[in-house]
C-alpha cells in the first residue's frame, strides 16, 4: 500500500468510527439510567496530548498548530429522579474552564455531550463541529466501583472546531491522543446541587 491508499485508509477508518461513535449514542440515548446509580456520582479523569489551534483575540484567523497537553475531569451525577448532569473541567498550560450539561440538552458552541446507559455500561458521546469523543463507562455488579476507556474521532477530512471552556475562544484539533483514564463511584451529588 503506497503513501496515498494509506492516507485515503486511514481517514476512511475515521469517518467509520465516528459515524460508529454517533449511531452508538442514538440507539440507546433513550435508556434510563439504572436505579442502582441514581443519587451517585460518577468521577471520570484522564489525560489528552492534542495538535491544536486558537482562534487569534482578535478574531483575525488561527495560531500555528502546537502540542497542548490537557488535563479532563469528567463529573457526572445522575438524581434520585433519573436525571444526568454532568461538568466537564479542562486544564492547560493556559487555565482551567469548566462546562455544566443535562441530559438532552444542546451545548450551544460547546461540546454536547449524550449520556446512553445499557445494562452496566454508561456511553457518553462529546459531538463538535467535524468530530466526537467517545467515553465509555463500565460498572462492577454492584455499581460500586468502575473503569472508563475514552478515544477521539474525526470525520473524513476535517479537523474538531469547537469552544474552548478555558480561552471562550475557538480552537481547532486535528489529533488526540488520550491516556491514563480513571473512573470512580461516590454517593451524593459531586456538582454540589441538592440529591
Amino acid at each position: 500500500m503506497d503513501f496515498f491508499q494509506s492516507v485515503i485508509s486511514r481517514k476512511r477508518l475515521m469517518f467509520a468510527g465516528l459515524a460508529g461513535l454517533l449511531m452508538c449514542a442514538a440507539s440507546t440515548a433513550h435508556a434510563a439510567p439504572p436505579d442502582q446509580l441514581k443519587g451517585k456520582s460518577i468521577v471520570i479523569n484522564w489525560t489528552e496530548t492534542r495538535q491544536q489551534r486558537d482562534e487569534r483575540p482578535d478574531g483575525g484567523g488561527w495560531t500555528d498548530f502546537k502540542t497542548v497537553n490537557a488535563r479532563h475531569l469528567l463529573n457526572i451525577y445522575v438524581s434520585t429522579a433519573g436525571r444526568v448532569f454532568s461538568r466537564q473541567t479542562n486544564t492547560t498550560g493556559q487555565g482551567s474552564g469548566s462546562v455544566d450539561q443535562v441530559a438532552g440538552e444542546r451545548g450551544g458552541a460547546f461540546p454536547t455531550r449524550t449520556p446512553s446507559f445499557s445494562g452496566r455500561t454508561m456511553t457518553i458521546v462529546a459531538e463538535t463541529r467535524g468530530g466526537a469523543r467517545r467515553t465509555v463507562v463500565e460498572f462492577d455488579a454492584g455499581f460500586a466501583s468502575c473503569s472508563a476507556r475514552t478515544a477521539t474521532a474525526f470525520q473524513e477530512g476535517q479537523s474538531s472546531v469547537s469552544l474552548s471552556p478555558i480561552s471562550k475562544r475557538k480552537v481547532e484539533i486535528k489529533s488526540v491522543t488520550a491516556s491514563g483514564a480513571s473512573c470512580s463511584v461516590q454517593s451524593g451529588n459531586v456538582l454540589g446541587g441538592p440529591s
